[in-house]
C-alpha cells in the first residue's frame, strides 16, 4: 500500500462522514427532502471514486492460451520444459 492508496482511502473516509454531516445540516435547517437527496448523491461518488481509483484498473479477463499458467510465478514463459 503506498501513499495514493492511503491518500484515496482517507478522502473516501471523510466523504462519507461529510455526507452524513451534510445531510444533517440540510435536515436541520427546513429541508428534509433535500437532505434526503443529500444521501444518494453523496454516497453515489463515493462509491464512484473508488471504483475509479480501485476496481477499474484490476485485469478481470480471462487467460488466453499464450498467457501461460497465471497460479506458477516461478516459470519463466522463455524456457521450454525438458521431455
Amino acid at each position: 500500500m503506498d501513499r495514493a492508496d492511503v491518500a484515496t482511502a482517507l478522502a473516501l473516509l471523510v466523504g462519507v462522514a461529510l455526507t452524513g454531516q451534510l445531510a444533517g445540516l440540510v435536515e436541520s435547517a427546513g429541508f428534509p427532502l433535500l437532505g434526503s437527496a443529500v444521501w444518494p448523491v453523496g454516497y453515489g461518488s463515493i462509491v464512484l471514486a473508488a471504483w475509479y481509483v480501485w476496481i477499474r484498473p484490476l485485469d478481470l479477463r480471462a487467460p488466453t492460451p499464450g498467457d501461460g499458467d497465471p497460479w506458477d510465478a516461478e516459470t519463466d514463459e522463455s524456457t521450454e520444459p525438458e521431455p
